[in-house]
């Protein structure tokens, strides 16, 4: 990777941790955290709950989530241009490989009137 997309990118994951972390302390701040839970494979988390490392595992495996979601949004968004634009190359192909075929008689026939109307010099033969 080029130094300006290091820099590019650690400057987007900073972003991101601080748009989660606003979002963690509105949610703190906001939201009755008494019930307020979430559920993860049949246990329940309570954001009360949540003190000093837990917070923290939260908060990364938030930022984390993020990272992946944008991650997966910008590859469907490449594969979706990538496969619009095979589809108009492949259906610009198809449609001048038509117009070929239908233009070839009339292409044949002017290419044929053209040599037997220009005027060829006949070559001079060499002297011995």
């Amino acid at each position: 990777m080029s130094p300006s997309w290091k820099g590019a990118l650690a400057v987007l994951v900073l972003i991101l941790t601080l748009v989660v972390a606003a979002l963690l302390a509105t949610a703190w701040t906001v939201l009755p955290l008494d019930s307020t839970a979430i559920t993860i494979d049949g246990d329940t988390f309570s954001l009360a709950d949540f003190t000093g490392a837990d917070a923290v595992l939260f908060f990364m495996v938030a930022v984390a989530a993020l990272v992946f979601a944008l991650v997966v949004a910008l590859a469907a968004g490449a594969v979706g241009l990538g496969l619009g634009a095979l589809g108009l190359a492949l259906g610009l192909a198809v449609t001048l490989g038509v117009l070929t075929l239908v233009a070839s008689p009339f292409l044949l026939f002017v290419w044929l009137l053209w040599r037997g109307l220009r005027t060829r010099r006949m070559p001079v033969p060499a002297h011995s």
